[in-house]
């Protein structure tokens, strides 16, 4: 049975009084630099540090919501803020995981105000890390301070995660090493940005795939006033350079055209169509040790990253794209004799949500309740997830889970990143509520 109105309404008036709290807290969240700094590109030694700053934030955050509270750390300055809330017995427990660490700011002079400003304005926080992820963390910190405030004891433990690494699937370091010191439960919610647009969070049963990988061609170093000679065929050709840049095109073009049997192939009813992708983000192609265009490239290095249909899984998709590629190369005959070599670097599964699990359930009556206000059924929409997310590796180790959070998916990763204040209420209450539906309520309560 669920847990009377009186209680859920004292609940979702207690984060009504706490927005302020929420908002500044999160505005001093992002005020952190907390870039991750085993992202590419970053000084370890210069970037590390950050990210336990904001950690040691959310957990005096925690203690303040009455919970036990640890500071894990598998490499000093990374600290895991991890926490539980001991219920009174006889419940089911219930996570609620967030992550620190972000990604560099990229181009500063693109934002409109500093990446770390931590602005507030009358409709949103803004700064690096406001939707990815330190709207959700700091939004289920204020769940449980709600639940503090409102005089609410759970049966189940409330368990609470504030973990690095996840920007780059470092869970050992983050999520992983948080589980393996005992901080687990039955079920858990990733506060991941699980709406695209500035709508409620939308509640996401199902993650991709994704896998990070490098493709390098060989060519062949020449003149670059050669170049006339090699490309025509019927002149002296390969024998005199191959330039490898135009050999990527042989590459590019099978991947491009399998991106495309996917649309029409891989349809997903949660996924937009269209959005399983090979993407070829870097492109590094010079003459070896030489980068003006007065010789052949003779080295190329492309990485892609791959979102694929979470009923596939990364052995599968890997063989599809070595074979596309293999196929195509056969066709030329420089890649014939020197085919590409891959790196497959990062393999992510997907992540789907076991059918007609209680959690789902829970959370779909909470965020009704924190939107309609009791009066109007507003269940919240489900849809896929734009990236990837640490739910994957809770489910390696046993926990079953769903991502529901606020943030604005589109500005993730972009330059002007932010949150709707409306998003981080909305977040709070759901998952407060939701912890009384998932864990129970002990008797007697509100205090």
């Amino acid at each position: 049975m669920r847990p009377d109105e009186t209680s859920r309404r004292a609940v979702l008036d207690a984060v009504d009084r706490l927005a302020g709290r929420l908002a500044a807290s999160l505005s001093e969240a992002i005020r952190i630099p907390s870039v991750n700094p085993k992202y590419p590109g970053q000084d370890y030694d210069r970037v590390v540090g950050p990210e336990g700053e904001v950690a040691r934030l959310m957990a005096d955050l925690y203690a303040g919501a009455g919970a036990d509270v640890e500071l894990v750390a598998v490499e000093k300055g990374r600290d895991n803020a991890c926490a539980r809330i001991r219920g009174t017995g006889g419940g089911r427990s219930l996570l609620l995981n967030g992550h620190v660490d972000v990604v560099p700011p990229g181009r500063e002079h693109k934002w409109s105000a500093t990446p770390f400003s931590g602005q507030i304005t009358d409709e949103a926080v803004l700064g690096r890390g406001a939707t990815d992820d330190k709207a959700g963390t700091v939004a289920a910190a204020y769940a449980a301070l709600a639940l503090k405030e409102a005089g609410v004891r759970l049966r189940g433990d409330l368990v609470l995660q504030a973990v690095v690494g996840e920007e780059i699937g470092d869970h050992e370091c983050g999520t992983t090493a948080a589980l393996e010191a005992g901080y687990t439960a039955d079920a858990a919610i990733v506060c991941e940005p699980s709406n695209f647009g500035e709508e409620a969070p939308n509640l996401v049963p199902v993650t991709p795939g994704l896998l990070w990988f490098s493709v390098s061609l060989e060519g062949k170093a020449a003149h670059s006033g050669l170049r006339g000679l090699t490309v025509h065929p019927t002149l002296e050709g390969e024998a005199l350079g191959v330039n490898t840049v135009d050999k990527f095109w042989v590459v590019y073009s099978a991947l491009r055209q399998l991106e495309n049997e996917w649309a029409l192939r891989d349809r997903h009813p949660l996924f937009r169509p269209g959005y399983f992708n090979i993407l070829p983000g870097v492109l590094r192609a010079n003459p070896e040790g030489i980068e003006v265009p007065f010789f052949l490239a003779d080295t190329l290095t492309a990485e892609y990253c791959i979102y694929h249909h979470p009923d596939r899984t990364n052995e599968e998709v890997i063989a599809e794209v070595e074979e596309t590629v293999r196929r195509a190369c056969a066709n030329d005959s420089w890649l014939r004799q020197h085919p590409p070599v891959f790196e497959w670097k990062l393999l992510w599964p997907p992540y789907t949500t076991p059918s007609g699990h209680e959690l789902v359930a829970s959370l779909i009556g909470a965020h009704s309740d924190a939107v309609g206000g009791f009066e109007v059924s507003t269940p919240p929409v489900q849809e896929g997830f734009l990236g990837v997310c640490d739910l994957t590796w809770l489910d390696a180790k046993g926990v079953d889970g769903l991502v529901y959070g606020p943030g604005v998916g589109r500005t993730a990763h972009a330059e002007d990143e932010y949150v709707p204040i409306h998003q981080l209420i909305t977040a709070a209450k759901t998952y407060a509520l939701t912890a009384m539906d998932f864990c129970g309520v002990a008797d007697g309560e509100p205090a």
